[in-house]
Parts: structure tokens; C-alpha cells; sequence
């Protein structure tokens, strides 16, 4: 898995259902709209959801509460059959992708979702309702592409039982995800990114569902994220369940500017002296400097003819640990005011 900036953080631009728009002609040109923001933003790829609806709640499931707050009154069974992506759509979707150079990307809901999805897609993604949905990660497992699940309102026993399917491959990625929508600040857990990569030893990212687009990708990165997924839309107005909380394309950009500068910023986590720091440590750090016109053989004797001072343009001395071990020698040759000295004094 690469990504188009190379060992860096791949980001996962969520299409979710923000495709759908109208007719079958506006949801392609919507979803291809769609597709040449996330690619101008720099998002290495676009996901998209594949289910079908029977497949999904049991008949006559009722009422969404969290949906009917936000204002979608239809049982839930007819809100997905309206949300329902066909499967022609797949593979012209993923051609236009190759075209715009940004990877295709789609959750299936079911073993027949995946097999539709799996031959135009190099990364699989698995929502956090479907980590336990034994069949598909068996299907997913046997893939061995490279699959991201997420761990939305998932215990460790269920963590432990989907790692169980992967065990056999190195394909299986967690993500730190909070099932809310949007998800408040407080409850994102995103200490957890570098929890679970310590206790499974396996990649994690975070798939965030918060309305920010910089607070809580920048700290995914921090605690060490291998990825990002967010939500995007063209209109955050639009009817539909994922357009609310979702990023517009202006904050989006925001997000993948602020997710590269926040990987540039964690350096190489060995400390040393940085090039970029080298012209004012010599400038500016105390060294032993002489401070008056010392001959060739006087006695060297602190706060008399040195002392450790700031050298500015003139030759640095040796560093001030090593004080105390020239005290009393002698000097080795003519010294200048205000030049550094060095074992070679």
C-alpha cells in the first residue's frame, strides 16, 4: 500500500452515500464530481459504500433514532434502498478514478457486495457494524489485499476474534473509529490509536466522524496513525445522512494540507543537532572563549583570561563540560581576545 506521497499517511477521502443526488445521470456525475476534489485535495484515495438493503436489517426494522433527529423520518429499510449504489456503477467509477490518478475504494456490506467490489479495488474496508460479520471477513481475509476495519463500538473480544480470520496473512489494518455521528471532541479515544498498535502489533489509523478538519486528523497523526478517513460532500446542505458532518471541499483541502505538515513535523524521533539549527548554535551557544590576548604558555584561568561566553563570528571553543579539565594548563599557542579555545590552544 503507497501512497502518493511516499511513507506517508493514507488518506481516505469517505464519499459515504454523498453520491447520491438524483437520477441515475446526476448520482455519475455527482460521484465524479466527487472524485476530482478528493484527487485535486491530494487524498491518495475515494471511498465509496456498496450494500444491498435486504441484505442488511431485517424486515420491518423500524425507526433510526439518531436519523429521524436528522430529520430522515422513512424506516430504515427504505432510507438504504434509496442509498443503494447499483453495481454498474462500480466499474466506471473505478476507470474514472484511474483517470483522475486517485485510488478506488468501496465497503461492501455482504460476501456479493465484496465480490463486486474486489476486482476494482487494491484496498479493502470494512465498517465497524460489519467487523463482526464472520462471513465477509472470511471472504475479505482470503483476498490478502490489504483490508482497514474499523473498531466503532467494538470490544477487544471482538478485536481478537476479526484478527483471528487475518491471522494467516498481514493483510489486516485496524482503525480507531467512535460510531457517532458527529462525534464530539471528548469521545474521539485517540490515545487508543497507539494502544492498539502496541497490544496487537498491527497498523492502525482513525477513521474520524468529527466535524473539525484539522484537531483531531493532526493528532491521529501524532499518536501514529498509518491512516486517515473522513467524511467529504459538495454541499453539506444536501439531504442524506452523511452530508451534516461531513468536510466541504474547501476544509477538505484544509485537512490533507494539515495532515502532511503534521507526518513533516514528527522529524526522525532521534535527537541531534539540525541542519537548519547549526548556523545559530555556532553563532549563539556558550563555548570557552578567550577574553583578553593570551600568549603561548600563560596559565589558563578562568574569569581571568576565559570564560564561556556566546562567540558570535568569532572561532567557537571547546563546549563548557569541559571547564573544569583546562583550568591551569597552559596554553599550547598564541590565542586572540575573544577566540574560541580548543584542545589545540
Amino acid at each position: 500500500m503507497t501512497t502518493k506521497n511516499q511513507n506517508s499517511v493514507f488518506i481516505i477521502a469517505e464519499a459515504g452515500s454523498n453520491w447520491k443526488c438524483g437520477s441515475y445521470e446526476d448520482d455519475i456525475g455527482c460521484a465524479k464530481k466527487l472524485i476530482e476534489i478528493a484527487s485535486k485535495s491530494g487524498c491518495d484515495a475515494i471511498k465509496f459504500q456498496t450494500f444491498r438493503p435486504e441484505t442488511l436489517y431485517v424486515k420491518n426494522a423500524g425507526f433510526s433514532d439518531y436519523l429521524s433527529k436528522q430529520g430522515m423520518k422513512s424506516e430504515i429499510n427504505e432510507i438504504f434502498t434509496n442509498l443503494s449504489m447499483p453495481y454498474d456503477m462500480i466499474p466506471e467509477l473505478a476507470s474514472y478514478c484511474i483517470k483522475k490518478e486517485i485510488r478506488f475504494m468501496s465497503t461492501p456490506f455482504s460476501v456479493e457486495d465484496a465480490k463486486q467490489v474486489d476486482p476494482y479495488v487494491e484496498i479493502h474496508k470494512v465498517a465497524s457494524y460489519e467487523n463482526n460479520h464472520v462471513r465477509l471477513l472470511e471472504f475479505l481475509a482470503e483476498t490478502k489485499k490489504p483490508t482497514f476495519v474499523s473498531t466503532g463500538a467494538t470490544t477487544y473480544e471482538e478485536i481478537d476474534f476479526l484478527i483471528d480470520i487475518f491471522k494467516k496473512n498481514n493483510s489486516l489494518r485496524l482503525m480507531q473509529c467512535t460510531a457517532k455521528y458527529p462525534c464530539p471532541v471528548d469521545d474521539l479515544n485517540l490515545s487508543v490509536i497507539s494502544h492498539l498498535n502496541s497490544k496487537y502489533d498491527i497498523p492502525v489509523g482513525f477513521s474520524d466522524h468529527s466535524i473539525d478538519p484539522i484537531i483531531a486528523p493532526v493528532m491521529a497523526v501524532a499518536y501514529g496513525a498509518i491512516a486517515i478517513e473522513k467524511h467529504f460532500t459538495l454541499n453539506k446542505a444536501s439531504p442524506g445522512p452523511d452530508h451534516f458532518f461531513a468536510l466541504d471541499p474547501v476544509e477538505l483541502d484544509l485537512m490533507v494540507q494539515s495532515i502532511r505538515k503534521a507526518e513533516k513535523s514528527l522529524g526522525s524521533g532521534i535527537k541531534e543537532v539540525l541542519k537548519t539549527e547549526k548556523e545559530l548554535r555556532n553563532f549563539a551557544k556558550r563555548s570557552i572563549q578567550a577574553i583578553c590576548k593570551i600568549p603561548k604558555g600563560q596559565e589558563l584561568i578562568e574569569g581571568v583570561n576565559f570564560d564561556v561566553l556566546r562567540p558570535g563570528k568569532k572561532s567557537r571553543g571547546l563546549e563548557p563540560r569541559f571547564l573544569d579539565s583546562l583550568n591551569g594548563k597552559k596554553s599550547k599557542t598564541d590565542i586572540d581576545d575573544g577566540e574560541g579555545i580548543t584542545d589545540n590552544s
